[in-house]
């Protein structure tokens, strides 16, 4: 079994070494079997690329990432619709009819992890209308009365630091209204990209007394725009209470700036 993991890791790294790999994440909508009754594709409801679908071979591998959904089920069972993240072969892209609609993007599938499903937990009101806020684990999808995705939300933390208390680095509610802007702004509201923000946080060095963890957020509006941003952050390893930046120091708060400036060797921050 070792050597089947490893052979298969190698194989992704050689992938993502030529830049033919890519990380969808989405909810499955759509089941297809071959003449065998087998299951032969997926359609995802991916969260930046729309409706995709992703074809399922001999060689494509399932494994059971967390959640209640099992392999077996997710194989077998027509009424099983889990939320997944697949590794797909970009060099497979062809386009194909679906409910419908032609050209809906189509992968080969190398790799589906199996994630659980989306469970609706609250709704909440904004500019006029009614959204629903759909959650599984950390992750979070907010939806139109219409079942429209407008926003995707995601986090994920290093181990080391899952007791202390993060504030986002955006505002979830402007994300919101300016989703929902952009939608109504979109001629053909099937064309819409849903928008896309997550925020990771990982540990970056540590002694006996503080943690050092760095925090990125990234958001995605669509037709490629991309943003994002990161900030340092101290950990109290007992308490596991951020640290004030100031606190870091031993000298006066108002002469860190200077104090640095000098350890620089620089005599003006320009």
């Amino acid at each position: 079994m070792k050597k089947i993991i490893l052979l298969l890791l190698f194989g992704l790294l050689a992938l993502s070494a030529c830049g033919r790999e890519m990380w969808l994440k989405g909810e499955v909508i759509g089941r297809e079997t071959d003449e065998n009754g087998n299951l032969s594709a997926i359609v995802t409801e991916t969260e930046t690329h729309g409706i995709v679908r992703f074809l399922i071979a001999e060689d494509t591998v399932v494994d059971q990432l967390n959640g209640e959904v099992t392999i077996e089920d997710f194989l077998e069972n027509d009424a099983v619709y889990p939320v997944v993240s697949v590794y797909a072969d970009a060099n497979t892209k062809t386009f194909a009819p679906y409910e419908g609609e032609e050209g809906t993007l189509t992968y080969a599938a190398i790799l589906i992890h199996l994630e659980g499903s989306y469970e609706t937990s609250t709704t909440i009101p904004i500019d006029g209308t009614t959204l629903t806020v759909q959650e599984n684990g950390n992750d979070k999808r907010y939806k139109l009365e219409d079942g429209t995705l407008l926003l995707t939300e995601s986090a994920s933390i290093d181990s080391a630091l899952q007791n202390v208390e993060l504030q986002p680095l955006y505002n979830t509610f402007e994300l919101l209204e300016q989703a929902y802007a952009a939608y109504k702004e979109t001629e053909n509201p099937a064309n819409f990209e849903p928008f896309s923000v997550s925020q990771t946080t990982y540990l970056t060095a540590a002694n006996e007394k503080v943690q050092y963890c760095e925090t990125e957020f990234r958001l995605y509006t669509g037709k490629g725009n991309t943003t994002s941003d990161s900030t340092g952050i101290a950990v109290d390893r007992d308490t596991k209470t951020i640290i004030p930046t100031a606190e870091l120091f031993t000298c006066p708060e108002d002469e860190i700036g200077t104090r640095l400036l000098a350890l620089a060797d620089l005599s003006d921050a320009n």
